[in-house]
């Protein structure tokens, strides 16, 4: 079993968030069009981060573990929403020249990325208070 853990803490500015998992912080804010600083990424770019750094992480592992160069591996997550639908689209790219069948099966890696995992399964948010 995968377990993670961050802790959330508003700041004085209006909706600037400050974010910590165990010795590493980031923070969250929205644009200023929304009334925040724009001192740090909205909450959807921290999810598609989330998205882009899995897999990068799951196909570099793999390559690595095949022993083939895909150079800089890139990764470009947008989120759409209309009508309550949601699309999530991920766009991969590698800078090394790869086989057809190697970059084939890195964008089939790429799937199995634990975040893919969890944002295309059952989730179960509980919330409570602490």
């Amino acid at each position: 079993m995968d377990t993670a853990q961050t802790s959330g803490r508003s700041e004085a500015a209006k909706y600037r968030v400050a974010l910590t998992a165990g010795a590493n912080a980031i923070v969250a804010d929205e644009p200023a069009e929304k009334g925040g600083g724009n001192t740090g990424m909205m909450p959807y770019e921290l999810l598609l981060s989330s998205l882009a750094a899995c897999t990068i992480i799951t196909i570099r592992m793999y390559a690595e573990r095949k022993g083939w160069q895909p150079g800089e591996i890139g990764v470009d997550v947008s989120l759409e929403t209309e009508k309550g639908d949601t699309k999530i689209m991920r766009h991969v790219s590698f800078s090394a020249a790869l086989e057809t069948e190697q970059r084939e099966r890195l964008l089939a890696v790429a799937n199995a990325c634990p975040v893919h995992k969890l944002l295309t399964g059952k989730i179960a948010v509980e919330t409570g208070l602490k």
